[in-house]
């Protein structure tokens, strides 16, 4: 079974208790932590969980665009402030989108300053893929297997795939989704995106068995040591009780 990861945001404080129980009951493996801008005083709350980690960086609905070369000062700060949260968790990796609406060189060439500056942190990153179309329809830079191999050769960096987010490109385009992702697949994701959606060109992050996606299909991809967020939204503010449905569901596609 690939290693189980709860995706939150830096300032989900009011999911630190839940969190806490959840792991030790071994419901899931790690968290993915979503590094929000201006969020450096909830460091110490998350590290004294003694959680393993994997860390999100800021994308563009935060202001993040690696692909716009505008925005090249402000990228930078952000990628400061996950350093320092690199820094206190020491996590398994480090996910970054490669912007929208602009330059996929641009995108290369940021990733490469950066790396510079943070080498530590930049061994740990990994490039997720993207959808065409983001929800505020932007064009997203490395949305296609194309550019994604571009990305990765340019960068020297691993992959993290996002299934959801293949099978809208292969919507928005017109190509077979599972044809797509064994494109994808070639490039041997380090870590994988999972959530229920619809065969549509914009992506959603619905419960396990409340969309369309071949659940059972998509979890046969997956390699049995590598691991697994699930980007799902949250129900309630107060409890993690329908992340666990869904682990518990996971497992059932997984066939374990």
């Amino acid at each position: 079974m690939p290693k189980i990861g709860l995706k939150l945001w830096s300032t989900n404080l009011n999911y630190i208790s839940a969190a806490r129980d959840l792991f030790a009951r071994k419901v899931f493996d790690y968290i993915e932590l979503f590094t929000v801008p201006g969020s450096l005083e909830t460091i110490p709350r998350w590290k004294e969980l003694d959680i393993p980690y994997v860390l999100h960086a800021p994308h563009s609905y935060s202001g993040f665009n690696l692909a716009n070369e505008v925005c090249r000062d402000t990228n930078f700060e952000f990628v400061r402030q996950a350093y320092s949260f690199f820094y206190a968790l020491t996590p398994d990796y480090v996910i970054f989108h490669p912007g929208f609406n602009g330059d996929l060189h641009e995108s290369i060439f940021q990733f490469r300053s950066f790396g510079e500056q943070y080498p530590s942190m930049y061994q740990k990153v990994v490039i997720e893929n993207k959808p065409q179309l983001g929800l505020r329809d932007e064009i997203c830079v490395g949305a296609s297997p194309k550019d994604m191999r571009s990305l990765l050769a340019g960068t020297g960096r691993g992959f993290c795939l996002d299934f959801g987010h293949a099978i809208c490109y292969s919507v928005a385009v017109k190509k077979e989704w599972k044809n797509v992702l064994a494109e994808f697949l070639m490039m041997k994701p380090m870590i994988y995106h999972l959530c229920d959606g619809f065969f549509s060109a914009k992506d959603a992050h619905e419960h396990l068995g409340d969309g369309e996606f071949d659940l059972s299909y998509l979890m046969g991809l997956v390699d049995q040591d590598k691991h697994v967020t699930l980007e799902i939204k949250k129900d309630n503010p107060d409890s993690l009780n329908d992340f666990s449905l869904d682990v518990q569901r996971l497992r059932e596609y997984a066939g374990v």
